[in-house]
């Protein structure tokens, strides 16, 4: 699945739109495009998207829900054969105006929703997650998750991942020790219909605007998190990416991982991705040859 969130439909400028292709065994051919039942302008529909098995969630930041502007929506589709079909459009049912809720990840019957500009009490961008699962064809909503430290402009959610009964939520703005936009990430973890916060993961050698928790992946005991703004020597925005590893219920940073050619203003770290013991990291600005901000990825193992 592929999004174009500034894809024009219609007359409708920004509707956005997403795309799914599929495997054939030899190559990779076309499959559908998906878009909203409901669409409008600037919705910004496939600025987030995923897959798991025959159901695809795609994220709305831009939607305006009743009379909030940009408080934003996911939609769900599933495929019978090669056709999908809306299923769902996800909404926090306490939403408002300018959440963002749509940083969507998924996993079975499960979706997490990011919203990091939800306002949290008074704490203004402080940012939360909501869960929903799926019973047959309905989705509910099942909680609604905030960091048990959570403070204004933390933007927990900025993104989310999920293994299993484990999710991994990034806050990349969060204070850490009086360092301003350090960042960080929460684990929550699912006992029952229960979810409860098993750990705050930092850097150990977090600093000022590194942006730990830019991105996030998960797969089993393993979290990998990037740091996008992070300085490496005398480059500033190198970025860089941490993994963690969990033990008896306790994580422990292994391995903070970096580009063998990275520098200045590269991003690495901008996305990231997991699965198994594989790794793969964005290096958005990343200059190839004389090709200024071209952008690389790289493998790790």
């Amino acid at each position: 699945i592929v999004g174009a969130y500034r894809d024009d439909v219609g007359a409708n400028a920004d509707q956005g739109s997403a795309s799914i292709y599929r495997w054939t065994g030899s190559g990779w051919a076309f499959e559908a495009t998906l878009t909203a039942s409901d669409g409008a302008a600037g919705d910004l529909f496939g600025g987030i998207v995923a897959l798991s098995g025959d159901t695809a969630i795609v994220s709305a930041t831009g939607d305006d829900i009743g009379s909030n502007a940009d408080q934003g929506s996911a939609y769900v589709f599933v495929r019978n054969g090669s056709t999908w079909t809306q299923q769902a459009k996800l909404t926090a049912d306490d939403g408002a105006a300018n959440d963002t809720f749509g940083i969507v990840a998924i996993s079975g019957d499960t979706v997490v929703v990011g919203a990091f500009f939800d306002d949290v009490g008074a704490n203004v961008d402080q940012g939360s997650v909501y869960i929903f699962t799926r019973t047959g064809t309905t989705w509910s909503q099942r909680t609604h998750l905030t960091a048990n430290d959570g403070a204004n402009g933390d933007a927990f959610g900025w993104d989310t991942a999920i293994s299993g009964d484990d999710v991994v939520i990034g806050a990349r703005g969060d204070q850490v020790n009086g360092n301003l936009w350090q960042g960080s990430a929460y684990v929550f973890t699912r006992v029952g219909a229960a979810w409860t916060q098993q750990a705050k993961l930092t850097a150990s050698d977090g600093v000022d605007q590194d942006l730990f928790g830019q991105s996030v992946a998960m797969s089993g005991d393993t979290v990998l998190i990037g740091a996008s703004w992070c300085n490496l020597g005398a480059n500033p925005n190198q970025g860089s990416a941490y993994v963690f590893t969990r033990s008896n219920g306790v994580w422990a940073q292994q391995a903070k991982l970096t580009a063998d050619d990275g520098a200045t203003y590269d991003e690495f770290g901008i996305s990231v991705d997991l699965v198994g013991d594989s790794a793969v990291i964005g290096a958005w600005y990343d200059d190839v040859g004389s090709n200024n901000n071209q952008g690389s990825a790289y493998v790790f193992a």
